[in-house]
């Protein structure tokens, strides 16, 4: 699995352009920036770095795919990070920011097992990534970068999970 991690706020996206890859509409304007740009950044992905010329999108149960099927992948986005994992298999991703909160009470509720805070967000993400994911995961990847917790989930055991962040316009591989 191939995860693609963009900083928006050093992208500074030109909304001209990605007026054709809004899917829904938002009343707040930065969650309508936000989706917007992950579906353009999708579409310049699959184009540049796997040559898909087919990039069309579908929506089973609320869940984007390729209408082609050539390729799994999963978005997701909060504060300043877009995510996009990319994978034969099928896959799930999920990336939230660390924020302080009273986690014992929704671990509790959600039956995690967790000690401290960054503890909870892995499991949070994990369940994030699941419920994407749409089925229970056979391998899980979780990544700590800057204040955020980035966990991917594949179906598939033998999975390998390589990381790449967007430096300028390039992405370059991440070693963890």
């Amino acid at each position: 699995m191939d995860i693609f991690i963009l900083n928006i706020k050093k992208e500074k996206p030109d909304l001209s352009k990605m007026i054709n890859f809004c899917f829904k509409s938002f009343k707040n304007k930065q969650k309508q920036l936000e989706h917007s740009f992950t579906y353009f950044m999708l579409d310049k992905i699959l184009n540049e770095q796997y040559s898909i010329k087919d990039r069309s999108i579908e929506f089973v149960d609320s869940k984007p795919f390729l209408k082609n099927r050539e390729l799994q992948f999963s978005l997701s986005h909060s504060g300043n990070y877009i995510v996009l994992a990319f994978s034969k298999n099928n896959c799930g991703v999920d990336i939230e920011k660390i924020k302080n909160r009273n986690f014992k009470s929704i671990s509790e509720r959600m039956n995690f097992k967790c000690v401290t805070l960054k503890d909870f967000y892995i499991e949070w993400t994990k369940y994030e990534a699941e419920y994407k994911l749409g089925e229970k995961p056979q391998k899980v990847k979780s990544l700590n970068l800057d204040d955020y917790i980035l966990t991917s989930v594949s179906n598939n055991i033998d999975e390998e999970f390589q990381f790449f962040i967007q430096i300028e316009r390039e992405f370059s591989k991440l070693t963890v």
